[in-house]
């Protein structure tokens, strides 16, 4: 049977107070009935005292204003027995219940219990407290018979009695009502937890509210919203990992074919140049195609070039190449990265601008990983702005680290792959593989570096930050 705990503790102490709260009541109630019914005994004797010092006779018009100052029934009698006096109607069984009661009654001396003093007589029905006062011989030996109604004296006992009881009563109740909103309150929180936990189990990472009050329970909920951001972390770097580790699968595999590919395609495009223009064909310093009266072979040479380079990248990003780093003057690779993009942005209609800080350090890079990294973030703003867009690419020193900045005055990324960005297979381009961001990233992490982006009055910005020295 499952025993919440919030009964374990609340049904205890509840049931403890309870008992307390009630033998409390029980036993005030008791001592203030008793307090009561002593007292009232009590101003009895002192009016049987006083009626014990008078030397008036007990006529019938004196019992009755006594009887108004003390509540109680006088009846006087003679030597004879009979009745001279009372404030009863006095009748036949008057006179029988009188005769029950001895002449001689014994007359109250105990203080420390005053209610074993007077016994309970029978009178015309009616039980009444009896005492007996016998007169002098001035008098004539009147006895005079006082009688107290156990009713009025019962009714003295609960008047004393029902304040207290009224008050444990109610304590109870205000202890039950209390008891009762603590238990719900107390168990809501637990329940909270409780679901949140039970979600955490199911994966998903939610986190509720801890609370305003500062106790174990918003502590064990901090605790529990805590462990979910870390379970929260921890999925995310599991899911990016998986994605790199297939990745770097996919990209290894179909890279090394490519390459082989391209490879080939160039030597053919080359054999062919030197075929048709034997007399011009020479290298062209800086370039990776040929000097020839034929543009077109040179647009070819250098898209493949392009290609090849990007097929490096993707070897990088699946670490089936590791190259050792080695000195790279940024000024030189960004326009080496600026020839290999040139016949792409006159194609594509973009105007295409770059520029570098005076005088730059020389950095250990990998260079060919770094040149693709730089060339996937060109060709991307390049594919970014469209006809009549422009693209800028510069290199500034900031402190001891390299800032290379890429910017372009297209759309920028949708607004729902702002906090994905840059993980493998996100992209927001119809026909991407979100592969290019996630090479760059990589390769800003190999060199001990970082990549982030914003977007700032228009403008698209990808910083990728390298320190000078690893």
């Amino acid at each position: 049977m499952r025993w919440p705990i919030r009964n374990q503790i609340l049904i205890p102490v509840a049931l403890l107070l309870t008992v307390a709260v009630t033998l409390i009541a029980v036993s005030s109630a008791v001592l203030a009935a008793r307090r009561s019914e002593t007292q009232t005994l009590r101003h009895l004797r002192q009016v049987i005292e006083t009626l014990e010092q008078v030397s008036f006779p007990f006529a019938p018009n004196v019992l009755e204003k006594m009887r108004g100052l003390s509540g109680a029934e006088f009846v006087a009698r003679n030597e004879q027995g009979t009745v001279t006096g009372a404030t009863l109607p006095v009748d036949d069984t008057l006179s029988a219940d009188l005769r029950t009661i001895p002449v001689g009654v014994p007359q109250s001396t105990t203080e420390s219990d005053p209610v074993a003093n007077y016994p309970v007589a029978t009178v015309q029905g009616r039980q009444y407290r009896v005492s007996a006062i016998i007169g002098s011989r001035d008098l004539g030996r009147t006895t005079l018979i006082v009688l107290f109604p156990e009713q009025s004296l019962r009714q003295a006992r609960w008047e004393a009695a029902l304040p207290p009881l009224a008050i444990g009563i109610a304590t109870l109740l205000l202890m039950v009502a209390v008891s009762a909103w603590l238990s719900q309150r107390l168990g809501q929180r637990i329940r909270s937890v409780q679901l949140q936990v039970a979600q955490i189990a199911l994966g998903h990472f939610v986190e509720v509210e801890a609370g305003s009050q500062h106790d174990e329970i918003r502590d064990l909920a901090t605790s529990v919203n805590e462990m979910c951001g870390q379970l929260r972390q921890m999925q995310q770097t599991i899911r990016v990992a998986e994605r790199s580790r297939l990745l770097g699968q996919l990209a290894g595999g179909l890279a090394h074919q490519l390459r082989n590919a391209v490879t080939g395609a160039r030597l053919a495009v080359q054999i062919h140049a030197k075929r048709c223009h034997p007399e011009l064909n020479r290298p062209r310093e800086g370039s990776a195609g040929l000097e020839s009266t034929d543009d077109s072979l040179n647009v070819a040479l250098r898209q493949l070039a392009l290609t090849e380079e990007q097929v490096k990248g993707f070897l990088a990003l699946g670490r089936q190449e590791r190259r050792p780093p080695e000195p790279c003057q940024i000024a030189s690779l960004i326009s080496e990265i600026e020839s290999l993009v040139g016949a792409t942005c006159e194609h594509a209609q973009v105007q295409f601008e770059s520029r570098t800080e005076p005088n730059l350090p020389m950095i250990q890079a990998d260079r060919q990983g770094l040149r693709g990294a730089l060339l996937n973030l060109v060709l991307n703003a390049i594919e970014a702005v469209g006809p009549v867009g422009q693209v800028q690419l510069g290199a500034t020193q900031k402190d001891q680290q390299i800032v290379i900045e890429i910017r372009d005055n297209g759309s920028g990324p949708p607004e729902d792959l702002a906090d994905t960005l840059g993980e493998p297979f996100v992209t927001g381009k119809p026909e991407g593989v979100g592969l290019g961001l996630a090479l760059a990233r990589q390769v800003a992490g190999d060199h001990g570096g970082h990549l982030d982006w914003s977007r700032e009055a228009g403008w698209t910005r990808f910083r990728l930050t390298l320190p000078i020295e690893l």
